[in-house]
């Protein structure tokens, strides 16, 4: 008898001559040699099947620690390491501006009114000139996409370096998450966003309550380097499930210092961000150890 075999995607058992699965259509005999895109619309309709058209705000058993207290451990372990944070933060500002100021260049180029042609019946720009800038548009705007996609990232695992005591130096920790993590990192980033900003046509706050609802993703992608992107994304749905109101409390608790933070013109985002992350990894460190509780519970 021939030995059965199971989609690596979906878990489905298929026939050992199976190239497809008839589940979720995953590629099989190709699994190492799919292409990123590929992997991506897979992981996207995935998500896309278990993902309930609702909008639900459980309640569930607290986590027996304040929001008083979890700020305060944040200040404690953030003591005298403002510094590495303060470089990455620095670095990201310049990569934004950067990146904004050569697409408003291209965007300037584009729009370009081309007088001469209208006075002297001859043109100065090219057709191939407009096609360049328009390339060079576009680049520019997927590349602060993934830039700020990333940031978040990059500071959810800052706070969990700074949490463990150890230095949280953002360009190699995005380094990192971009060579070593064969794309999970990037991947899951991107799709969360993309169901955000979809969420978000719904009059803002499903985006919002989305934004909780996946909160625990990049924490589960440093705890668990098994998982896929799509499944850190599950998971996260499946923890926060009952603790997306408190996760939000928590995070608007700071609206007055992101207030501070934009009267300043950004200055005292150098202590808001890494004081605002920390606190809220620290949250979810509370909630995971909750839930692998909860799981050993279970299994006994």
């Amino acid at each position: 008898m021939s030995e059965m075999k199971f989609c690596p995607n979906c878990g489905n058992e298929l026939k050992p001559e199976t190239k497809f699965c008839g589940k979720c259509g995953y590629n099989v005999l190709n699994d190492e040699k799919e292409s990123f895109s590929e992997k991506m619309k897979t992981s996207f309709d995935k998500i896309q099947k278990d993902e309930p058209f609702e909008l639900n705000l459980e309640t569930a058993e607290g986590l027996d620690v304040s929001r008083t207290d979890l700020k305060f451990e944040a200040q404690k372990k953030l003591s005298g390491r403002y510094g590495e944070w303060l470089k990455s933060i620095i670095w990201y500002l310049v990569a934004v501006v950067v990146i904004t100021f050569i697409s408003m260049i291209a965007t300037g180029k584009m729009s370009y009114v081309d007088y001469a042609s209208y006075y002297y019946g001859y043109s100065t720009v090219s057709g191939f000139s407009r096609l360049f800038w328009f390339i060079i548009w576009v680049v520019a705007v997927v590349g602060l996409f993934l830039i700020v996609v990333l940031f978040n990232a990059v500071l959810q695992w800052m706070a969990i370096y700074s949490l463990k005591g150890k230095e949280a130096n953002g360009v190699k920790i995005f380094e990192y998450l971009v060579k070593a993590q064969k794309n999970r990192v990037l991947k899951a980033n991107v799709l969360m966003n993309i169901y955000i900003f979809f969420w978000s046509l719904l009059f803002i706050i499903p985006g919002i309550v989305k934004q909780a609802s996946y909160g625990m993703t990049n924490i589960l992608l440093e705890k668990e380097p098994e998982l896929s992107a799509s499944d850190a994304i599950n998971l996260s749905r499946q923890i926060m499930k009952g603790y997306k109101l408190e996760f939000l409390i928590l995070r608007y608790s700071f609206f007055f210092w992101n207030l501070v933070s934009g009267l300043t013109f950004g200055l005292a985002s150098f202590y808001v961000l890494p004081y605002q992350y920390t606190t809220e990894v620290l949250f979810l460190e509370n909630l995971y150890e909750k839930y692998l509780e909860k799981t050993t519970e279970e299994i006994k």
